[in-house]
């Protein structure tokens, strides 16, 4: 059965910490999430931040801001009047909203001008694209307070169409029992920092999720495993000079047949060298577009494709784990 795993992405940056945000005793993240049409699956802590893992990917809450992912036919934007409701407009210095191109737009409960309007009527801010129009490129709608300014800050996305379907094979409940098992078959296991805490699940009859968060930071992996809509998303705050090594292990894991990149930071000279390593390539794809902007308010976006290079294909996805190699391919199963 197709299933839309290019994800929505709701993030609201506060003016101030408010140490009662985090707090779920009156249910109020279970009802932002059940807005969106998801459902909290677990939920794992440090001191400064709680990861909820979702039927649909992941909803992350600090002390001063909230980041929400959604795949599927979620209504991502539903939940923002929720969460105004919890931490007043008037404390709001951003709202950032995300949506990936779909490969089955028709099959949503919304497009994304359909929920740009609905979040306008609480945000009125401004709409980009970044990448083509008819290709991968994802949508976003930005909107932040007049005296609002970032501090140091730093997302990457990493965006694969078309991984490798022995690598996708792992992730069905017939071939791996357990969450652990898939993570460390697959080779998730080696993106992960050994100081990161995991909260991850494997879905039944196929599909996962996994939350990583150490003090303040967080990494999130959804993989939707089916050939007709094979997809994964890696994301992170990490702050790094250079995420070559990141994005190389994270490509190198799934083979792709494509990927974006998208990394989003403050506009300080920290994070020069890091948009400019990004788009320095990575073995075995080209570059297919660039697109930099610069928001008003003080973050940078820069948005890549990579394919793979023509003569480099074989090398690039023929190689198979020492454990899937010794396999017969197992047919992949429908709903």
């Amino acid at each position: 059965m197709k299933f839309e795993g290019a994800e929505k992405k709701l993030e609201i940056i506060l003016f101030s910490p408010q140490t009662s945000l985090r707090s779920n005793i009156d249910n109020r993240w279970d009802n932002v999430v059940k807005a969106s049409r998801a459902a909290v699956i677990s939920k794992i802590s440090t001191h400064a931040l709680d990861a909820y893992l979702l039927s649909e990917s992941s909803l992350f809450v600090w002390d001063d801001r909230i980041l929400m992912i959604t795949c599927g036919r979620t209504t991502l934007a539903r939940a923002l009047p929720e969460i105004l409701s919890i931490v007043g407009r008037d404390n709001v210095a951003f709202v950032f909203y995300e949506q990936k191109n779909f490969l089955f737009p028709h099959d949503q409960p919304s497009s994304f001008e359909d929920d740009t309007a609905f979040i306008t009527a609480y945000c009125p801010g401004k709409i980009y694209r970044f990448g083509p129009a008819n290709d991968d490129h994802v949508n976003v709608f930005y909107w932040s307070q007049a005296d609002a300014g970032p501090e140091r800050d730093a997302t990457l996305q990493i965006l694969l169409n078309d991984p490798d379907p022995f690598i996708m094979e792992i992730f069905y409940e017939k071939n791996s029992r357990t969450a652990i098992q898939a993570r460390e078959r697959s080779g998730v296991y080696d993106i992960c920092s050994r100081e990161m805490r995991i909260d991850d699940c494997l879905f039944s009859p196929y599909g996962y999720s996994l939350n990583g968060i150490f003090e303040t930071n967080y990494f999130t992996v959804h993989i939707t495993p089916q050939p007709e809509s094979a997809y994964v998303s890696f994301e992170t705050n990490i702050i790094e000079k250079d995420y070559s090594g990141i994005i190389k292990k994270v490509v190198s894991a799934f083979k792709p047949k494509r990927f974006s990149i998208v990394l989003t930071t403050s506009k300080d000279d920290h994070f020069s060298s890091s948009h400019s390593a990004v788009a320095n390539g990575f073995p075995g794809y080209d570059m297919m577009e660039k697109s930099l902007y610069e928001f008003d308010s003080g973050y940078a976006v820069t948005f890549l494709n990579y394919k793979p290079k023509l003569s480099a294909h074989p090398s690039v996805f023929s190689f198979r784990p020492y454990h899937l190699r010794m396999q017969r391919p197992v047919r992949q199963m429908r709903r």
